[in-house]
């Protein structure tokens, strides 16, 4: 994963990426690979895409696993306070406040998940 993450980072890099929005995708990368790691029976690689925009920035990730749709599972209850927070669940809905836009397809034997994140 860390080889991804700074493939990114250098690739982002001549654009000027804000500090927060950088975070916010490096957020983004580690909740959706982890979720392969975790759910994708399967997946022995994970690809990552993304394309910089005038106003987004587009991450789409790839893997060989089984079936899964990330997006697919129902929210967790919501919490007060840390203490109440159900253990694990918390990545998908925190992908979804961080992107402007989530997607998930099935092509062929590929998952494909697609953020759309602010570039500002």
């Amino acid at each position: 994963m860390e080889e991804g993450r700074l493939a990114l980072l250098a690739y982002l890099q001549p654009f000027g990426v804000d500090p927060a929005v950088i975070n916010r995708i490096e957020v983004v990368l580690e909740e959706i690979v982890s979720n392969v790691v975790r759910h994708g029976q399967g997946a022995d690689m994970v690809r990552i895409k993304a394309r910089h925009g005038e106003d987004t920035i587009r991450l789409e990730f790839e893997d060989n696993g089984s079936h899964f749709d990330p997006f697919d599972a129902p929210e967790p209850e919501a919490f007060t306070t840390v203490v109440d927070a159900e253990l694990g669940k918390q990545g998908i809905p925190l992908v979804k406040r961080l992107a402007r836009a989530v997607a998930y397809e099935r092509d062929g034997s590929m998952n494909r998940v697609t953020a759309i994140i602010a570039a500002q």
